[in-house]
């Protein structure tokens, strides 16, 4: 469904362990989804790799199986293996079987319902932060990302919050990402890249703080302080 685009060196390690991992995963090394998650935790770990998160930390060992998911469909082509492990990737399967039905133009609140047996809330963000990652490890277009979050948002207008919540989260990544690469260097390519992603997503009311932007970029990237500091003038 959707080619690469090339993946970013600031995500290089985190693939190659996601590769790892498969390798593990197509031994047969995990029983349950448990297991997996556990695995990779201690994994992560040990490289030093956080999850692509943002404040909450909210089962996020699980929504991180979203890493593997895209990384072996699209990165390592092992979409009918990946069927093979579906008990491993059940929500990561149907989040996926969702996404390719809204982009053919099907009503996301019905095709959620359809795959995942109701319209809970954690089933509308696993769908986008499986889109999200996908657009983060560059198997999917950013375009596609805002086209497939617009049609949730338009079905689901009672989760206003929640995706404004979502936006900014996906903002400060992006941004995080950005610092930690050199091409965001100072405080007003910072403000001029934040204040076009707002626009880009229809966010105006979510842009996010330069605290925010900073923990990603620390804990995520481990970007030293002072330097992050001084892209933000926050010294």
């Amino acid at each position: 469904m959707w080619g690469l685009l090339g993946l970013s060196e600031l995500h290089k390690k985190r693939i190659e362990v996601a590769v790892n991992i498969w390798g593990e995963i197509l031994n047969g090394s995990f029983s349950s989804r448990e297991e997996l998650v556990s695995y990779l935790e201690e994994v992560y770990r040990t490289n030093r790799l956080e999850p692509i998160r943002g404040k909450t930390k909210i089962n996020i060992w699980d929504k991180e199986l979203a890493t593997l998911y895209v990384v072996g469909k699209y990165g390592l082509a092992l979409e009918e293996e990946l069927y093979s492990f579906q008990n491993l990737f059940d929500i990561e399967v149907k989040a996926d079987r969702t996404i390719s039905a809204v982009l053919e133009g099907r009503d996301p609140r019905t095709t959620l319902r359809e795959h995942f047996g109701s319209e809970d809330e954690d089933h509308v963000f696993r769908v986008l932060r499986l889109a999200m990652t996908s657009v983060v490890l560059g198997f999917m277009d950013e375009e596609t990302f805002i086209k497939i979050l617009a049609e949730f948002e338009k079905a689901f207008p009672e989760l206003r919050e929640n995706f404004a919540s979502f936006k900014r989260f996906y903002i400060a990544f992006r941004m995080a990402e950005m610092i930690a690469s050199g091409k965001i260097r100072n405080r007003i390519e910072k403000e001029a890249y934040k204040h076009a992603m707002c626009v880009k997503l229809n966010a105006d009311k979510s842009a996010p703080s330069d605290d925010f932007i900073r923990d990603i970029v620390v804990s995520t990237f481990k970007v030293p302080e002072h330097r992050a500091n001084g892209v933000l003038r926050m010294a």
